[in-house]
């Protein structure tokens, strides 16, 4: 079986934590997988991120998301509910950064670093016609590039023969020093 294109982001943003100038620990917190006949009889625990990443005295509590489209669905299916809170009580404790972590792989492979609690100010701001800050357009049921670019961190990338490699070093930098940890 071929992998998805988000688990190839997953293994690309790893590596590339390995790989990098800096220590970095790096935990991957795999995915159950249930055969589609037996998923309605065996339950599952529910991951409340993709990974955890610690560098500098700061853990990083993420969720990984990749797309090929312009923008990222808030779609129960896309976001959980679940996952959105367990970020946001992680980034209450002192030295956590937590967030989305969004590969948008069209047109040129961009990856933005969303924090949580900006992530829910603007998720609150769509979804319930709230006035807006924003200089580009709100949708009301996902998160577009636009506003990725706008209040996000881009991490930048450059790729390989075939895979991508991540400046996860320079991300972390920028991630302490915006949310002053």
């Amino acid at each position: 079986m071929s992998k998805s294109e988000g688990k190839l982001f997953e293994e690309d943003f790893q590596k590339s934590t390995l790989e990098g100038a800096e220590k970095v620990f790096f935990v991957r917190i795999k995915d159950a997988f249930i055969p589609a006949e037996f998923r309605a009889k065996i339950r599952v625990t529910k991951n409340d991120y993709d990974c955890l990443m610690f560098a500098r005295s700061h853990l990083f509590t993420l969720e990984l998301k990749s797309t090929k489209q312009k923008s990222v669905s808030f779609d129960e299916k896309i976001i959980k509910q679940h996952q959105i809170d367990k970020l946001l009580e992680a980034a209450k404790h002192k030295g956590v950064v937590s967030g989305f972590i969004i590969n948008f792989r069209e047109p040129k492979n961009r990856v933005f670093f969303i924090h949580i609690n900006d992530f829910v100010k603007y998720k609150d701001i769509a979804q319930n016609g709230k006035e807006s800050e924003y200089k580009n357009k709100v949708n009301k049921s996902s998160i577009p590039l636009g506003i990725c670019e706008e209040i996000g961190i881009e991490i930048k990338g450059f790729k390989k023969k075939v895979k991508w490699h991540y400046h996860i070093g320079d991300f972390i930098t920028e991630a302490i020093n915006t949310y002053k940890l």
